[in-house]
């Protein structure tokens, strides 16, 4: 059963609450007050160090601006600034030449300190609203999984002694590469992934190719029905440089491919195609597709963690991530969540 998710939502909302307003301006003058004590401890004729070769009061505007954003930052500089002025008014302290520019370094640093913040602030919230969403999806994908898995059992208990099931194929796959020692090459298992292919999505004939690190497909190592080679077929190629599942319905320039099929992991990186060439007409429809995106990505999760366990290159490079939401593959979580 998987682990629930941790309850942190409280502890999330607590943590992101903004920090009273009150609360700004009380540390925003104590910040001023301290570098001024500080000063009048250094240089009781120099409180505002105004007379040395750099100005440490830019750090209350400064830290003010990266605590709570762009009003405080300036605020502080101003606070800093009317104490300065109502200090050589009084005849308190003597203000040299460069005193203006100083002052406006304060009320640059404050400014562009804040605006840093505020701008990484609004990041951190649109990100934090994303996974929100995320982690609501998942929720419910894992509630569906979990009554669609309590259904399946079930099912299968009723049932009584069949044929193995998909998910009890790819369980044994699974194994067999992690328990390989030293290798998991599709050379050794390409043979058992078609058999998948020919058992539980249709397929009649087909050849696996493995990807290049540059997305290229090469010879096939495994063959069923008497496929012929097809590492040059524009679907094939398609397939391994982009990581979508093709079909002579997406390009009518296939040579004698019907489906080509990335074996795509989780980190989106091909780790071979199959290459579909012969099936059931009458099968050849958007479930199918699906079926058959869905069997890819699994192989291919499970070739790239038997691959990492054995020391050797999980794949090729990587493809982009929009791949993810390919036809095929997002309407089934879809489906998923409708039934939860």
């Amino acid at each position: 059963m998987r682990p629930p998710l941790p309850q942190n939502g409280a502890d999330d909302a607590v943590s992101r609450r903004p920090a009273p307003s009150w609360q700004r301006w009380l540390e925003t003058i104590g910040l001023v007050a301290a570098l001024l004590v500080t000063g009048a401890i250094v240089d009781r004729a120099d409180p505002f160090l105004l007379h040395r070769g750099f100005s440490w009061f830019v750090l209350a505007p400064l830290l003010s601006g990266l605590q709570y954003g762009s009003t405080q930052g300036l605020g502080g500089a101003a606070i800093q600034a009317l104490a300065l002025t109502a200090a050589w008014r009084c005849g308190l302290i003597a203000v040299p030449d460069s005193a203006a520019e100083t002052v406006l370094g304060w009320f640059v640093a404050g400014l562009a300190a804040g605006e840093f913040r505020d701008s990484w602030l609004l990041r951190v919230g649109r990100l934090q609203t994303f996974a929100d969403h995320l982690r609501g999806r998942l929720e419910a994908l894992g509630r569906a999984y979990l009554t669609l898995k309590i259904s399946h059992d079930r099912l299968q208990r009723e049932a009584g002694a069949t044929s193995p099931t998909l998910r009890e194929a790819l369980s044994a796959i699974r194994r067999e590469m992690a328990e390989q020692p030293g290798d998991a090459s599709l050379e050794l298992f390409g043979d058992r992934i078609l058999a998948l292919f020919c058992e539980h999505a249709f397929v009649r004939a087909a050849t696996l190719h493995p990807v290049d690190r540059n997305g290229l497909p090469g010879p096939a190592v495994a063959t069923l029905g008497g496929a012929a080679a097809a590492e040059q077929d524009p679907l094939v190629c398609r397939a391994a440089r982009t990581g979508l599942t093709v079909s002579i319905r997406d390009r009518d320039d296939a040579a004698a491919v019907l489906v080509a099929i990335p074996l795509l992991d989780a980190s989106c990186r091909v780790q071979g195609v199959v290459a579909v060439g012969d099936m059931p007409f009458i099968s050849l429809h958007e479930q199918t597709l699906e079926l058959l995106a869905v069997l890819g990505g699994q192989l291919g999760e499970a070739i790239a963690r038997a691959r990492a366990l054995s020391g050797q290159p999980v794949g090729t490079a990587r493809v982009p991530a929009r791949t993810l939401h390919a036809p095929g593959i997002a309407p089934v979580a879809e489906r998923v969540e409708e039934v939860a």
